[in-house]
Formats: structure tokens, C-alpha cells, sequence
């Protein structure tokens, strides 16, 4: 099986994909067929029809919320490729790419956590997750404006979605008893966005992220994340600009993974950095160079 090179599961820090075929380890207790998936391309991961989606996103407002928007006539498209990522697009009037609402790509993989996040002698456990590759939501009639600035690789106009997007992957993660689902955000808008619903496994990355956002709260999102780009945002317990390093964030879904986020070694670590933390921002420093970069460069491309 191919997998593609932007394929999120290769950019790991905090987690080891487990080979279903050639591993050792017990996964008896995990739900998942080969079979299954060859039989069920059309089926969102396996289970869910276009129509089950429909009354999915009807019972969380989304449909709704289009509707407010001006988006009612609405079109759902569900498909799976060779290498197991799933699609669920949703398009306005017609089905091509100008017209699409939601661009949303999952797989499913079993994950091990890395030992050093546990106490010495735990009995760490595979996780049964929800991969997110791709989560792209976008207004075919937006435009970007002063109270709603483009972001750094955006190239149009965002829905409002997100937190739909956050209950509909719940409601699938629960259907296909899944432990919860991950995502890598590639910007730091992007998981600042996600910590509504989303926290860092590693709780070094989660204690950083909430400290900038409460050292910065008074700059918008578009700000920190150019801070981020142009190396504004200086972190004053090592005298140097901040950096951004993607990392595993996850929506826990499981009791087990929710045990581990509310443990005493994650919440110690958490608490360490998190107070030890503290950062200042250039602004005027990262107009300049903001304005420098986007002489050569499109916003969209970074």
C-alpha cells in the first residue's frame, strides 16, 4: 500500500503507528477489518452513508448554520482512496471544487505512546484513533477583511465551522469506538484554534501553547501566528524567539485516554512549564518583517 508523503501518521513525535500485519502486540481488543474496508469505500470510515452524515450534521446545527449563511442547498460527497484516507466534502449548489463548504479527511490508525510520557513500570496501551489529514471549511462568497484578516496559508475566507467539526468527529468517534482522533496542526493559529477542544499529548507542548495565549491574549490570532513566522514572540525563560514545532494534539474520546490527560505526571510537567513560561512580543518589530516577507511571498504559500 502507497502512502503519501504529506501522510500526517509520518510526522509522529509522541507516537509510534502500529503495523497491524507484522506486530507482536496484543490488539484483540481493537475493532477493525480489512475486509471491512474493501467493502465499504462508500461508507464514511466503514460505517457512516451520505444520509448518515446528513442527519448527523442536521442534529449538531450545522446544516442549519449554512442555511443562516446563505448555503441551504447543500450537497455531500463521501469517498475513500488506496490509501485508506476517507473524504466527506460538502458543496454549495454543485459539486466542484469553487463550491465547496467542508474538506474533511480522516483515517484510522493505532497509535503507542511514547514510555517517556508514563511512570516507570506502566502498562501502556494502543490507542484506536481518528487520524484528521486534512480540515480545510471555506465561504465560496467571503471576502477577507480588517475584522476577519487572511492567515498564513489560507487562501479563502473560513465558515465559523469548527466547533461542528469538533462534534461530528465526536459523534463518529463514538459510533466506530474509537479511543478519540489527533490531528497535527501545521501553524500555530492552528492549534490555538484546536485548544478549545483539543490538548497537546505531550504536556510540555500543551503548557507552552496556553502560555502564549495567556502572555499574548491581546493580540488577534492572525498576529501570533505571524509573531510566530517572523520570530517576534521571544521566549523569556531562554532569551530567544519562540518556536512553533508541530505536534500531536488530541481530542480524547475513551475513559483510558481521558485517565491519561488527568494524571498526576501530565499535570505536574503541565504545571512546571506552564508557570515557568513567559513571553513578549515585538509587534511593531513583526509589521516590519511581515511587510518585508510579503513582498516575494503569498500569505497563502506560508
Amino acid at each position: 500500500m502507497t502512502i503519501l508523503d504529506d501522510f500526517k501518521g509520518s510526522r509522529l513525535k509522541s507516537f509510534t503507528k502500529v503495523d497491524l500485519i507484522n506486530t507482536d502486540i496484543d490488539l484483540s481488543g481493537i475493532n477493525w477489518s480489512f475486509q471491512s474496508l474493501i467493502d465499504s469505500r462508500d461508507l464514511y470510515l466503514g460505517r457512516f452513508s451520505e444520509k448518515d452524515i446528513r442527519n448527523i450534521i442536521r442534529s449538531i446545527g450545522l446544516l442549519d448554520y449554512l442555511e443562516s449563511l446563505g448555503f441551504s442547498d447543500v450537497h455531500i460527497d463521501i469517498n475513500r482512496d488506496e490509501n485508506y484516507i476517507n473524504y466527506l466534502k460538502i458543496y454549495w449548489q454543485d459539486k466542484v471544487p469553487e463550491k465547496m463548504l467542508l474538506d474533511l479527511r480522516v483515517s484510522e490508525h493505532t497509535f503507542i505512546p511514547h514510555e517517556r510520557f508514563f511512570e516507570d513500570g506502566f502498562n501502556i496501551e494502543p490507542y484506536n484513533m481518528i487520524l484528521v489529514e486534512w480540515l480545510s471549511a471555506q465561504n465560496p462568497r467571503g471576502v477577507f477583511d480588517e475584522k476577519r484578516p487572511q492567515l498564513p496559508g489560507q487562501s479563502k475566507p473560513g465558515l465559523g465551522v469548527l466547533k461542528y467539526c469538533f462534534q461530528l468527529l465526536s459523534v463518529v468517534s463514538g459510533e466506530v469506538f474509537k479511543d478519540g482522533f489527533l490531528d497535527i496542526p501545521t501553524h500555530m493559529h492552528g492549534a490555538m484554534m484546536y485548544s478549545k477542544a483539543f490538548k497537546f499529548f505531550d504536556p510540555v507542548q500543551e503548557a507552552i501553547l496556553r502560555a502564549v495565549m495567556r502572555d499574548l491574549k491581546d493580540y488577534s490570532l492572525a498576529d501570533v501566528s505571524w509573531g510566530v513566522i517572523t520570530e517576534t514572540i521571544i521566549d523569556l525563560d531562554k532569551n530567544r524567539p519562540a518556536i512553533y514545532d508541530p505536534g500531536e494534539q488530541i481530542h480524547y474520546v475513551s475513559k483510558r485516554m481521558q485517565k491519561y490527560f488527568e494524571s498526576p505526571k501530565y499535570i505536574k510537567t503541565f504545571n512546571k512549564y506552564y508557570y515557568r513560561k513567559k513571553y513578549r512580543f515585538d509587534y511593531e518589530e513583526m509589521v516590519c518583517k511581515r511587510e518585508e516577507i510579503l513582498r516575494t511571498k503569498k500569505i497563502e504559500d506560508l
